[in-house]
């Protein structure tokens, strides 16, 4: 049928083609096969609402916080019990690979719509040349400093055996050139404009910062176990991140040099429910294809995450030194669940003059104020005490 134009109707513009009968019939065969298997995943997790189910729902009482309930905070860590020594088995059985060895897994790239494909399918992505060389090696420096003095001090975070690994915790109050990164400056970061844009993507305008600090990895630390990055929230998630987990890498990461074990489609299917939910099989997860891998980035990538990814950190086997900074985002309603997190509580006055406005939203504390607002002001005379 010819495209017409309807004189009569108050839109400006030709009506839209009338397809022929086959390809109304595939396109309905199509929307009917994805309503199906929208309605078998909904099925997957769906609970029973009888009188009987409310009933011992009832009788249960409140259960949200008990440890055992499915909607319990600590129900993830009960899920993720049962990968518990799996990384470490894996890696000492040769069984961990590097993820540049399946050519469909992610590479550094700039294109931001394929960085979101990237995203979607696998987890992660990675973003080509964040950093330039010169940027690297003078964050590099301030931390090498900067973890010397805190080791000199005995106030050094170690987080591996035999100090082979540390932390260096809060460095936003360590030094502009990390305050710098950590809200994408093109001073300190020559690409973090994208990466800025990516996480607004993922977790929408005014995203606020969860913690911010530095990694350094001396032959044999870094191991840690298969965790998710959103496990202190109840259960069962949405369809969706409440977080973003993005590693600088400063130096080359791989299999050998310790990078980050992920385990890439890990956060959700194809439908956007999250994979990550009460009864799910994580073993099989993890020893699927690709399964667990180690990250492959050369220096100066940002790795972004989403925060439903299973991951942990890698043992590093060869000579040297690892050395990143990872920053966690939250969304703007959700308070820092990072123990490293204290930044944003306790923050000199030294440090808070030099901070940026945004990144006072980041941290939560744009609206310190000592003096009392509206109703509250003691001065009022409409003010009652009680």
């Amino acid at each position: 049928m010819k495209t017409q134009h309807d004189p009569s109707s108050s839109a400006s513009g030709e009506l839209p083609v009338v397809p022929e009968s086959s390809e109304s019939l595939d396109r309905l065969r199509q929307e009917n096969a994805q309503l199906r298997a929208e309605i078998s995943q909904l099925r997957a997790h769906q609970t029973e609402t009888n009188d009987a189910a409310w009933d011992s729902a009832m009788q249960e009482g409140i259960a949200y916080a008990d440890g055992v309930s499915r909607t319990s905070s600590l129900s993830a860590g009960r899920l993720l019990k049962q990968l518990n020594g799996i990384a470490k088995q894996r890696q000492e059985a040769g069984l961990i690979r590097n993820s540049d060895e399946f050519d469909y897994l992610p590479r550094p790239q700039s294109d931001q719509a394929a960085l979101e494909a990237d995203f979607v399918r696998w987890g992660y992505c990675l973003v080509k040349d964040a950093m330039s060389p010169k940027q690297i090696n003078a964050q590099v420096e301030r931390m090498v400093e900067q973890a010397e003095a805190e080791r000199q001090l005995e106030s050094a975070i170690m987080t591996s055996k035999k100090s082979t690994a540390q932390l260096v915790n809060n460095l936003v109050l360590k030094g502009q050139i990390f305050r710098d990164a950590v809200e994408f400056k093109p001073s300190a970061a020559q690409n973090g404009e994208l990466v800025d844009r990516l996480l607004t993507k993922i977790m929408g305008e005014g995203f606020g910062l969860g913690c911010a600090h530095g990694s350094i990895v001396h032959q044999g630390g870094g191991l840690q176990e298969l965790h998710v990055d959103q496990a202190g929230f109840p259960m069962p998630y949405p369809p969706f991140p409440f977080g973003s987990l993005i590693i600088w890498c400063y130096t080359e990461f791989n299999l050998e040099n310790g990078a980050t074990y992920l385990v890439p489609g890990s956060h959700r299917t194809a439908g956007g429910a999250t994979t990550f939910h009460d009864g799910a099989d994580l073993v099989r997860l993890v020893e699927g294809e690709p399964g667990l891998v180690a990250v492959c980035a050369p220096a100066g990538t940002c790795i972004l995450t989403d925060t439903r990814i299973l991951h942990g950190g890698g043992l590093r086997t060869a000579s040297g030194t690892r050395y990143a900074m990872r920053c966690h985002y939250n969304r703007w309603f959700v308070r820092a669940l990072h123990e490293q997190a204290s930044v944003n509580h306790h923050v000199p006055d030294s440090v808070y003059a030099l901070l940026s406005p945004r990144l006072k939203q980041m941290m939560g504390i744009e609206r310190s104020n000592s003096t009392p607002v509206g109703e509250l002001r003691s001065e009022e005379a409409n003010n009652v005490n009680s």
